[in-house]
C-alpha cells in the first residue's frame, strides 16, 4: 500500500476577534492554535476608507507577532486552506477577487495589499479599490502575512 502523499494543510478560520489555525498532517495528530487576531482587531473603527498608515504598520507587526510561532509547526510543502465563509469579505462586484481554480495566488494577495497600503497613504489612484465589506482589508493583511512568513504560495478554498 503506497504511503499517503497528501500535503499537510493549515486551515485558517479568520473571524472578527480571533483566528483559529488547524494544522492537519496526514497520518499524524492535528494541532489547533487560537490567535487573538481577526478582521475587527487590527485597527480601530474599520471602515471602507481603510486604516491609517500608522494603523497599518501596527497591524502588520501584530499579525507577524501572532503567526511567528506557527512556522516551526508547519511542514514544508503544506497548503494554506480557508473556507468560503472566511473569504466572503474579499468580494468585489459579487465575486471573490483573484479566485482561480479554487485558489488565490500570492501575487493577487500582494496586489490587494499594495492597494490597501496605497489607500492608507491617500494615493488618489487607489480610491475605490477596496472591498464591499470593510473586513476585506484586514483579511488581506492576515492572509498576506501568513503567505509570506509561513512559506505558502497560495490560499486554497476548502472543498
Amino acid at each position: 500500500m503506497p504511503a499517503n502523499t497528501a500535503p499537510a494543510t493549515l486551515h485558517l478560520h479568520i473571524a472578527a476577534r480571533e483566528t483559529v489555525a488547524e494544522l492537519r498532517v496526514p497520518g499524524g495528530e492535528g494541532q489547533r492554535f487560537v490567535l487573538p487576531i481577526g478582521c475587527e482587531t487590527l485597527w480601530p473603527a474599520p471602515g471602507h476608507s481603510g486604516p491609517s498608515p500608522l494603523a497599518l504598520e501596527n497591524a502588520i507587526q501584530t499579525v507577524e507577532d501572532q503567526i511567528e510561532g506557527l512556522h516551526r509547526h508547519v511542514p514544508a510543502g503544506s497548503r494554506l486552506v480557508v473556507d468560503a465563509q472566511t473569504l466572503a469579505p474579499l468580494q468585489h462586484a459579487g465575486a471573490i477577487r483573484g479566485l482561480v481554480n479554487g485558489a488565490i495566488g500570492l501575487a493577487v494577495i500582494e496586489h490587494e495589499y499594495q492597494q490597501l497600503a496605497a489607500r492608507a497613504m491617500g494615493v488618489p489612484s487607489a480610491r475605490g479599490s477596496g472591498f464591499e465589506h470593510a473586513a476585506g482589508d484586514a483579511l488581506v493583511l492576515i492572509l498576506r502575512e501568513c503567505l509570506h512568513h509561513l512559506g505558502f504560495d497560495a490560499v486554497h478554498l476548502a472543498a
